[in-house]
């Protein structure tokens, strides 16, 4: 019997010939050669007690500190700032003997789901792990890599160096036929989301597959990894493309093996969707996984928007955003936040004057990082309502609880932009 590709990945990573699911397998970082990244997340009180510890990482060479939730100067209650929290934390961790440039600054910082990737730090074959609480580390699945966070288990790793884990069963999501224009990788894990339910994947993995997938770009297939959570799965993944490899070719020179699930690897189920007859979904307030038709919502009026967070914000979407909005503006009652995943990623796209399209247009742009997704520079107000890419609607997540959040597809929410109220993005090209 075959394997999946997780299951090939993770016995490679545990040194066994083969493992299967059920198994509890152990994980040692003495077996990974990238950096694992330690996020600036929410993480003053949880620092705060480890700091009266007597503390010591198992390899401060591989810890990069990155304060990717709230840029550097966002306030924190009524005393403190992310930029006081970031100056201590930073201190703390130089003195445990993490390198001056593995702890980001502005100019240097982004999303760091974002930065795993394009500091091929998430190897197509390998295993990932984010230090923290943030569980959209499964994001790198997008690269045939697999990614999990640590959440409470962080301490101990960050000690000891291992972990482990229960080897999961995988569902295989087989896509056919071809996306129409304006219909995008987030529309596709919405939809089926949709289709399976909040529980569709309870520590499972969700292995994307198909004609679809295969011409999917890697920005696209990272947003569906980066969701993969709302069904309660382990992580999403998808096997790499010749795209995927010569993009990490071209970016380390750390060796990886990719990893490919055979053809009779044995899945708990099978689903077969024509991704052809998939239109623009929208999610719709106050549950993360009640998804309409973009026809069933079209119309509703909106006081702001936002593109970015692990779910957007990449190459691919500013590039969107920029083909809708281009010689259009933004609707004068709607602001229009934009936060590009990464400071690379920002440049790339100014560099093809993306930027100025968006700015010309009228939208709002902030520094790289997650954003507006957690509430911080533009957070909403009282009963406004927004359509955004970001990762969750739960209410208060963005700013006032009376606040109404849908969230759509990069296109949709550029369309929607221009007109005040969600809109089909495929008019408008």
């Amino acid at each position: 019997m075959g394997k999946t590709i997780i299951e090939k990945i993770m016995a490679k990573a545990v040194g066994k010939s083969e493992v299967s699911p059920g198994e509890y397998v152990q994980f040692s970082a003495a077996r990974i050669d990238h950096p694992f990244i330690l996020t600036g997340t929410d993480m003053s009180e949880r620092f705060g007690k480890w700091k009266s510890q007597d503390w010591t990482l198992f390899d401060p060479s591989k810890i990069i500190f990155a304060p990717e939730h709230c840029g550097s100067y966002t306030r924190v209650g009524s005393t403190t700032t992310n930029r006081e929290n970031h100056r201590r934390n930073s201190d703390w961790l130089k003195q445990l003997g993490v390198a001056e440039e593995n702890i980001l600054e502005l100019g240097r910082i982004g999303n760091c789901h974002h930065l795993a990737v394009e500091k091929a730090l998430a190897l197509p074959g390998s295993v990932y792990f984010s230090a923290m609480t943030d569980g959209h580390a499964i994001t790198v699945g997008g690269v045939g890599c697999f990614g999990s966070c640590m959440s409470a288990s962080a301490p101990a790793f960050l000690r000891t160096g291992w972990t482990w884990f229960r080897v999961p069963e995988s569902i295989k999501f087989n896509i056919t036929g071809k996306l129409q224009d304006g219909v995008m990788g987030r529309d596709v894990y919405e939809y089926i989301l949709g289709q399976i339910g909040p529980n569709g994947a309870i520590y499972q993995v969700m292995e994307f597959t198909g004609p679809v997938m295969d011409n999917m770009s890697m920005d696209g297939r990272q947003s569906m990894c980066c969701l993969a959570m709302f069904t309660g799965a382990k992580t999403g993944i998808v096997n790499p493309s010749q795209e995927i490899l010569d993009f990490f070719k071209a970016r380390t020179k750390v060796k990886f093996e990719p990893q490919y699930s055979d053809k009779d690897a044995k899945y708990i189920k099978t689903y077969q969707y024509d991704g052809s007859k998939i239109e623009p979904q929208v999610v719709v307030p106050p549950d993360r996984h009640t998804v309409h038709n973009i026809k069933d919502v079209e119309g509703t009026p909106v006081t702001n928007a936002f593109l970015g967070s692990c779910a957007s914000g990449r190459d691919e979407d500013l590039r969107m955003a920029a083909r809708i909005l281009k010689g259009r503006k933004v609707h004068p009652k709607v602001l229009f936040n934009i936060t590009p995943g990464s400071s690379d990623s920002m440049s790339r796209v100014d560099k093809e004057g993306v930027i100025s399209t968006l700015l010309d247009a009228g939208c709002f742009i902030c520094a790289p990082g997650c954003g507006m997704c957690p509430g911080f520079y533009t957070p909403l107000a009282k009963n406004e309502v927004c359509i955004t890419s970001s990762t969750t609607n739960l209410p208060g997540r963005m700013g006032d609880e009376s606040a109404q959040v849908y969230l759509g597809s990069p296109a949709t929410v550029a369309a929607s932009a221009i007109e005040g109220k969600i809109t089909d993005p495929r008019k408008y090209l």
